[in-house]
């Protein structure tokens, strides 16, 4: 039974498209570490040393902790498309790893990150739900 894989040109327009993903990411989490980093007087663009509002305080620490959750988010994104560079060097990128079929290059384009086949993906959420 041959073993089924993207050709090394379809492989390289999604490794491609994975480098300049990663790159979009790695530019956005530099971003928001360095907002992380600011203090609260650089953050809200005072640089006076009056005191602030406990409102205004408060209002900073919301923004920090939605922007530190979105930071981890993406940190997770980050480690997904590295995983998915991983496969493509191994051109085991676009088999779906439930069924061994290739997954749709619409649904690589959509979602390059992509393991499944959304039928698998599908069955797998349902047993994941189910437990």
């Amino acid at each position: 039974m041959a073993v089924k894989k993207f050709n090394k040109t379809t492989l390289k327009k999604f490794k491609m498209t994975l480098l300049e993903e990663r790159n979009r990411i790695v530019e956005d989490l530099d971003y928001q570490k360095r907002e992380l980093n600011k203090t609260i007087t650089e953050g809200s663009g005072d640089l006076s040393s009056a005191t602030y509002h406990m409102a205004d305080v408060g209002t900073d620490m919301a923004e920090r902790e939605k922007t530190s959750l979105f930071a981890h988010r993406q940190a997770k994104y980050l480690s997904d498309v590295d995983e998915a560079l991983g496969r493509v060097d191994a051109e085991t990128y676009g088999v779906c790893a439930i069924c061994g079929e290739l997954i749709e290059e619409g649904r690589l384009d959509a979602v390059p990150i992509a393991k499944y086949h959304v039928s698998c993906k599908e069955t797998q959420n349902q047993r994941n739900h189910n437990q």
